[in-house]
Formats: structure tokens, sequence, C-alpha cells
């Protein structure tokens, strides 16, 4: 006799199997109404490795002005003792900027790009603006050039291309993958660890050779080359295939259609000419049938479905005919004889049996009327017409209107959509996960940042020994034993069950990491520290996927992204412009950060689940 766990065991893989089959995916329809499977790789895969080349070099830009910030630096000179300060260099407005203006544009840049639906040249379009940001920063890479409009604007910019292609990138990737969904964006999200590898050498060597206005122009062309991959970007050939075939589908049916209403209309109208002719020709030259007087006298006109069929007419209405006269007229004033009271006798003569003129009729004599009961005139009631709602108030003026005017459509598609709007943001406000994701992406935005262009000059005024090549190689190497760590979360399940407490690992890695640079004078700690806070950023980033799906049960993804996007941009805008703080006062906040997301995440790591 079987076990009954296992009978338990096997009903359930049943019912489990029998729900996977349940996939809209898995229907099989004769037309793609439901709409079709992404191939889950095949030309995606070029896609993924174009995105992935895009972001090892345009997330890199962030070190790419730190090391330019370091080269101003030493060739303006510098003295042992002097604090370094994040406003030294005036290009450093550059990438906070640029990261100020994405955060804000990035919710209407994917709204213009499910728009327009044109990813390629949305893409290039992106791309173009980043680049003049990066060259138009070239001109100030000078300790002693402090023009603020071209850093500004070169930050906006830089700013406005990385918002518009990266939302096209996260976009086109979904159009390609479904199931391989989740792997795809790991890849291209581990990609900007890459770039911290590989870029901080390539810059550090440039720096060493030409000045610093040549390196960033440089680099422009560097990154001008991603137009090569970014070329790729194409909507999937299904989709095309369904726009493509439904529109024939349409338009086939539409011209069949008018054909068949046009050639129906046409054969109608000369098959009822040639009946008249043949009804005229018949009743002038043929004499009426027998059958005829037979018939009912109420049955005035008879048509049989036959082809050639003739017209049987009533004789009463055939002799009026006869003499020119229709059977439906409009001109009935001769029906209404002087003082005659029966309006409808049975002697038609020449009057009609129906009319729509009454104006030999006197309206007032109400005697001569009938048959029925005149209504009574409501001119007096309509002078003064009585609201249909009325305000309740004490005070309220007489016979006033709660409504006065109507709601026009367009006035109540808007206040439908505001209605939806406040809705939508009140549930957001009030989701536990909507704060935790804006606290996990002020974190991890705010650490890039500073990672990137803060740490080669606070290497520097640690070790004023070291030069820029010796800088750039400890970056590397710091990034570069972190991206062995950061792989390993590629291969994570898709739905992480811990989300919190992994989340709170991470970010206590990371506030170590960031408060050991700090302290530290050495290379080799340095490089460990280093680690720690790349491989926190990274996994955090990359964890901020799953939990920004996790954040879309009450409220739509526009929301999300617009709120945390403008809360995480007010604070680096406001902390930036606030104060001229030290180098190692900004890991101090980064440390902060790290470790209060941390204490949030694990203490609401045991709240019930929803």
């Amino acid at each position: 006799m079987e076990n009954p766990t296992l009978t338990d065991a096997r009903q359930t893989d049943r019912v489990e199997n029998r729900t996977e089959d349940l996939h809209l995916d898995r229907v099989v329809a004769s037309q793609p109404e439901i709409g079709p499977t992404p191939p889950d790789g095949g030309y995606g895969w070029l896609i993924v490795v174009s995105a992935v080349i895009y972001h090892i070099t345009v997330p890199a830009v962030l070190t790419l002005y730190g090391l330019i910030i370091l080269k101003a630096i030493r060739e303006e000179g510098h003295e042992k003792e002097e604090l370094l300060k994040i406003w030294d260099v005036d290009i450093a407005l550059v990438p906070v900027i640029m990261v100020v203006i994405r955060l804000l544009l990035e919710s209407w840049c994917r709204a213009i790009v499910k728009i327009f639906n044109m990813p390629r040249f949305m893409a290039l379009a992106g791309l173009c603006l980043t680049v003049a940001g990066i060259l138009l920063s070239s001109y100030s890479t000078d300790a002693t050039t402090n023009d603020h409009i071209v850093n500004i604007f070169s930050g906006i910019f830089a700013g406005i291309g990385c918002a518009l292609t990266g939302q096209q990138t996260e976009v086109i990737i979904t159009h390609f993958f479904r199931e391989k969904l989740t792997m795809a964006q790991r890849i291209v999200r581990m990609a900007p660890s890459v770039g911290n590898c590989l870029i901080p050498i390539l810059v550090g060597y440039l720096c060493t050779v030409y000045t610093g206005d040549i390196v960033v122009m440089i680099y422009g062309a560097i990154v001008m080359q991603n137009c090569l991959f970014l070329a790729s970007y194409t909507r999937p050939i299904y989709i095309e295939k369904v726009i493509r075939h439904t529109y024939n589908m349409l338009r086939e049916a539409v011209e069949d259609e008018d054909e068949v209403i046009f050639s129906n209309q046409a054969r109608v109208s000369n098959e009822r000419q040639q009946s008249r002719q043949t009804n005229n020709s018949s009743i002038n030259n043929e004499p009426l049938p027998s059958n005829a007087q037979e018939d009912d006298g109420t049955d005035v006109v008879v048509f049989k479905s036959n082809k050639n069929a003739k017209e049987i007419i009533d004789p009463v209405i055939q002799h009026r005919e006869n003499i020119n006269q229709a059977r439906f007229s409009s001109d009935f004033t001769s029906m209404v004889e002087g003082g005659n009271t029966n309006r409808f006798s049975s002697d038609f003569g020449n009057s009609n049996r129906f009319s729509s003129n009454f104006g030999s009729l006197e309206i007032g004599d109400y005697e001569r009327v009938t048959g029925y009961q005149e209504l009574a005139s409501i001119e007096n009631d309509s002078q003064n017409p009585q609201p249909l709602y009325r305000e309740t108030t004490v005070e309220a003026v007489q016979n006033n209107l709660v409504f006065a005017v109507e709601m026009t459509p367009g006035t109540a598609r808007r206040t439908a959509s505001m209605k939806k709007n406040f809705i939508t943001i009140t549930n957001m406000l009030l989701d536990v996960n909507f704060y935790l994701y804006a606290l996990l992406h002020l974190c991890t935005t705010f650490s890039i940042m500073i990672l990137g262009v803060v740490f080669p000059p606070l290497i520097w005024e640690q070790n004023p020994n070291m030069n820029i090549w010796s800088v750039s190689t400890l970056i590397a190497a710091a990034h570069g034993s972190a991206l062995c760590f950061i792989m390993l979360c590629v291969v994570l399940p898709k739905s992480i069950n811990e989300k919190a407490r992994l989340c709170a690992a991470f970010c206590v890695a990371g506030a170590v990491g960031f408060y050991g640079i700090t302290l530290s004078n050495s290379k080799s700690l340095l490089v460990v520290w280093c680690m720690l806070a790349s491989f926190s950023t990274a996994a955090s980033s990359i964890l901020e996927q799953p939990l920004y799906n996790s954040t879309l049960n009450d409220f739509d993804t526009t929301a999300t992204m617009t709120a945390s996007n403008t809360v995480v941009a007010i604070f680096i805008m406001i902390w930036s412009l606030s104060f001229n703080y030290e180098y190692k006062t900004c890991f101090l906040t980064a440390s902060v950060l790290q470790t209060v997301t941390a204490c949030m995440f694990f203490a609401l790591s045991f709240r019930r689940r929803r």
C-alpha cells in the first residue's frame, strides 16, 4: 500500500504542473491577440552584449572625472598637511549634475521611449548627448578654471543622455527576454563593475601622457564608439511580424467588406430600376390579374422574391396613381374643410391621407377637435423651469443649482486621471516596500558617486608619494577583486526569499568598507576596504531589481521610479551644495547611509510577509 505522504506529494506536483500549464504563453491561438512569447535568446544576446559594452564605458565616467580632479590638483600644487575638499576643482560639478539630472529624467525618458518605440534612434540620441556633455567639460579641466556655466551644461547634457539610453536599454531587454530576463538584467547591472576595473587603467595611462583636456576628449571619442553597438537596438522580429500581419489582415478585411457593400448596393439599385420599369409596363399594358380582386384590402402592396416579380396593387391605389396622385404627400391643407368636424373621411377625392401641413387648421378652435382631448398648454410652466438639484444649506440662494455647468468629457477624463494618480500616490506612501526601495536606491547611488569621484584624490591625499598611474592601478585592483564576488550574484535565484536580510548583509559590508577607507593609509588595506565597498554597491544594485518588482503590488512603475529618483536627487543636490565637505566626510556619510539601510532592512525582515 502506498504511503499517504507520497500520494499527497504526487497530487501536489500534478496541481503545480497543471498550474504551470495555464500560462498564456502556452496557449496556442490562430491569431496573435494574446501575444507571442519572446525568443529568450538569439538576437537578444547581441542586445545584451551591446548593453554591457555601453555600461562598461559610460558609468565609468565618474572614475574619469575622479582621476581628472586628481591630475588638476597635482598640477596646481598641494601641501602635505592640507585637507582636500570636493569643490577645490570646479569640474566636480559635472558628475554631480549628471547624476542628479539622470535621476530626475529617468521616468520621463522611459515614457518617451515607450511612446515613440524607436529603440535605435533613442539610444543613439542619448549617446550623442552624453558625448556632447563629456566633450564640453574638456574646457574646464584645470584647477584654475571656474566656468560654472560650462560645467553645469556639461552635466545636464551627460545626464539627459545617460537617462535616455539607459531607459531604452532596460525597455528593449524586456522585449527579447522573459524566462531569462532576470539573468540578462543582472549581467547588464554587473557591467559597471567591469568598467571600474578596466577604465582606471586606460585613463591613468592617458593622464601620464596627455593633458587633462586631451584625456577627456579621447575618452569622449571612446564613448562615441558605442554607436556601433547601439545600432543593433531594434524591435524583435516577432513584434514586426505581428504588426505587419495584423495590419494586412485588417486592411484586407476592410477592402473585402467595402467591395461587397458597394457591389451589393450597385446590384440592388439596378434590380430596383429594372423592377420599376417592368411594373410600369405591366400596369399600362396588361390587365389586372383575377387574384388581385380576391386579396384582402389591407394588403396594399405585395412583393414577391422571385426574379422579375410584379407588384400587385389595390385598384383604388392604382386609379389614384394613374391620375398622378402620390400615395404619400406632405401637403394636406385641402384635407381640412371649413366647418366639417370629420377630419378623416372615407371619401378621399383630391385629398390625401397623411399630412404635415396644418397651416389652415385653427389651433384655438377646440370645438372642432373630436376624437381626442387637446393637451393643455405648457408655455406658462416652461417660463420658470425648476432645477433638478438645489442647495440644502439655510443661507442658500433660492432656485440656485448645485451644478451650474455640465461636466464635459475632457474635464471628466482629467478628473478621473487626477483621482487615479492621487490613489496611486496614497497607496505608494502607505507601502513599506517603497521606503525600503527608496532608501536602498539612495544608499547605492550616493555610494557609487562617492566611490568613483572622490576615492582617487583621497588615495593621493593619504599617500602623496603615489603618482596617477599607481593610484589608477590600485583602484583597478580593488574593483577587480570585488568583481570575483559580484559574479556570484548573477547565479542567485530569481526570487530571493530573504531579500531584506541579504541586503542588510551587503550594506554592513559596505559600511565597514567606507568607514575603513577613512582610517587607513596603507595601500593593501585601501584595496581591501575599497573591495568591500565596491562589492556592496554592486550587489545592492543587482538586488534593487527584485525589491523594485515587489513594490509594484499596489501602484505602477512610473510612480515608484519618479518618487524614489526625486528623493535621491534632492538629497544629493542639497548635500553637495550645502557645504564644501572634505573627502573623508564624504566617505563617513556613505558609511552612515549604509549602516542605516542595513538596520532598516534587518529590522523589517521580521515583519509578516504579505
